[in-house]
């Protein structure tokens, strides 16, 4: 396993959070999913530890690899070109073996890869039953134990409100999820219990329909949702719709 690897994408996102992870990942043509399976060899190491130099300069860091620094502000003409990249580092996400394995495997390759690009302790993707009247939760990454999860299963009847605003929209960015139209419903059973206090929900479409959802829970303060974060998310449930469908050609 990539620790060291690892490690200049967790210092990157410590760094300037989602747009030094991502101009990292663009420089390097590799994702945070890609180092967590690739072994630290010298010459990998040592070829992702000059891009995070880029990174660092870029964003204010003298020391090249000062991890206890603190964390600097990126300049207004740097966040809009990292913007850009968003795309870009969907697209390497895209053309890694991603595709070429189960749908579980896929669910949890991208919630591990989520919950450290979004910087959240809970990830997970959900879908549909065939009449459309509940989701299950196909993989859920809890960062901060490290841990992958199945099975819990929500009913539309149960959460109507809920159901019907992810379907009617592009992003469920839900600051205060206890009070939020759309989540509301789920404070005491479920977001309480677990001390969950924003969300950010996005449906996931495939062969022109939507089959599920991937879900964002931040745990902790109440946190507002960026621009970037939300346009992340997105991305990431078409990826998970591309991925079904791939698999759905090859079955």
């Amino acid at each position: 396993m990539g620790q060291q690897l690892v490690a200049f994408f967790d210092e990157a996102r410590k760094l300037g959070g989602l747009p030094a992870t991502i101009r990292l990942a663009t420089l390097a043509r590799i994702s945070s999913i890609d180092a967590r399976s690739m072994p630290d060899t010298t010459e990998s190491v040592q070829s992702l530890k000059r891009n995070f130099q880029i990174v660092a300069q870029e964003f204010g860091l003298k020391d090249s690899y000062a991890i206890e620094q603190t964390m600097h502000d990126s300049s207004e003409a740097i966040v809009k070109k990292l913007r850009k990249n968003i795309q870009v580092f969907s697209d390497i996400i895209a053309t890694q073996s991603l595709f070429n394995s189960d749908v579980k495997t896929i669910a949890g390759q991208i919630t591990s890869a989520i919950a450290d690009a979004v910087d959240v302790d809970r990830a997970s993707i959900w879908f549909y039953n065939d009449d459309q009247t509940a989701i299950e939760c196909i993989d859920l990454y809890e960062r901060s134990k490290n841990q992958h999860s199945a099975g819990v299963v929500l009913n539309k009847a149960d959460f109507p409100k809920y159901f019907q605003m992810i379907a009617n929209t592009r992003t469920l960015a839900a600051e205060d999820a206890h009070t939020h139209p759309g989540t509301a419903e789920f404070s005491e059973v479920y977001l309480k219990p677990l001390s969950i206090n924003s969300m950010l929900d996005v449906p996931i479409f495939a062969n022109g329909r939507m089959i599920g959802v991937v879900c964002h829970e931040h745990t902790g303060a109440k946190r507002k949702w960026t621009n970037d974060e939300e346009n992340f998310a997105y991305l990431m449930g078409n990826i998970v719709g591309l991925a079904i469908e791939r698999t759905q050609v090859d079955a």
